[in-house]
């Protein structure tokens, strides 16, 4: 038996127009944007290459962090394709590559990294005053 290497990719979405407008992200048409763009890009070779064998494993529409799973090798037509995507649903966005692993729990660990980071960065940008006052509402909301 031959085991099959697979690659997951953590990739963030961002939307470059609405930032407050509720962005329904659809995994089916997310990947038939990426299959297009790889045939694009890189013909039937690169479309056949990764059909079988991609998908859309993990979204989360509130962080707009995905995962994406593909065989190793064709991993490389995806993490080509990826900044060339620029439009989902008519709507600007831009995709970035966060994190390559070869595990769906090594790509969860390195979310759970990534978000405690992003929230020590925004709680040393808050100052002393706001601080105090979050505290105050989470004191009476406990009591």
């Amino acid at each position: 038996m031959v085991r099959y290497k697979n690659r997951y990719m953590v990739i963030q979405l961002k939307t470059l127009e609405d930032e407050n407008s509720d962005f329904k992200i659809s995994d089916k048409e997310l990947q038939i944007t990426i299959l297009n763009m790889i045939k694009l890009l890189h013909g039937d070779f690169g479309a056949g290459a990764i059909k079988t064998c991609f998908k859309v494993r993990y979204c989360n529409p509130t962080t707009k962090i995905l995962i994406f799973k593909t065989r190793h090798g064709p991993h490389q037509f995806l993490s080509s394709v990826i900044p060339f995507i620029n439009k989902l649903q008519e709507k600007q966005i831009q995709l970035s590559t966060l994190y390559t692993g070869a595990s769906m729990f090594q790509c969860y660990k390195f979310i759970q990294n990534y978000q405690k980071d992003l929230v020590r960065k925004m709680t040393d940008t808050i100052s002393e005053k706001t601080k105090e006052k979050m505290l105050n509402i989470t004191n009476v909301a406990n009591f």
